[in-house]
């Protein structure tokens, strides 16, 4: 029995230090601005997100995408996402009034799982025009 115990140990052992980092790596935001949750005393001109590694862009299809949804659920007109390396970011097209927002994200990390989430923040009541 203890034989049997040992090799299993020892499988499961070298079977997690021969697994590449990245495979276990799906996509997790490092830096956002607007800050989740955040209350801005002025409205942002863009989302930029980063992750804690390389997102992949597919050929020919929206695989990484931000959109703004307003508190009455209205989407915000943004500029077409961009992505570089770790990094996806949209310039906000509409002025933004007072009120909460919603930043929905999807992505493909590096290990090529399609990860997707939202987050809120808001614009306070006293923002500068």
């Amino acid at each position: 029995m203890r034989k049997a115990t040992l090799a299993l140990t020892l499988i499961l052992g070298i079977h997690n230090v021969m697994a590449p980092a990245s495979a276990f790596a799906h996509g997790e935001i490092t830096k956002s601005s607007p800050i989740a949750n955040s209350i801005m005393p002025s409205a942002p001109t863009s989302i930029v997100m980063k992750f804690d590694g390389n997102l992949i862009v597919l050929a020919d299809k929206k695989s990484n995408f931000l959109s703004l949804l307003n508190s009455a659920g209205g989407e915000v007109k943004l500029s077409q996402t961009s992505v570089k390396g770790s990094v996806i970011s949209a310039k906000i097209l509409q002025k933004l009034t007072a009120g909460r927002y919603k930043v929905n994200w999807r992505i493909v990390s590096e290990d090529g799982h399609p990860v997707k989430g939202s987050y809120f923040f808001t614009v306070s009541s006293k923002a500068k025009s």
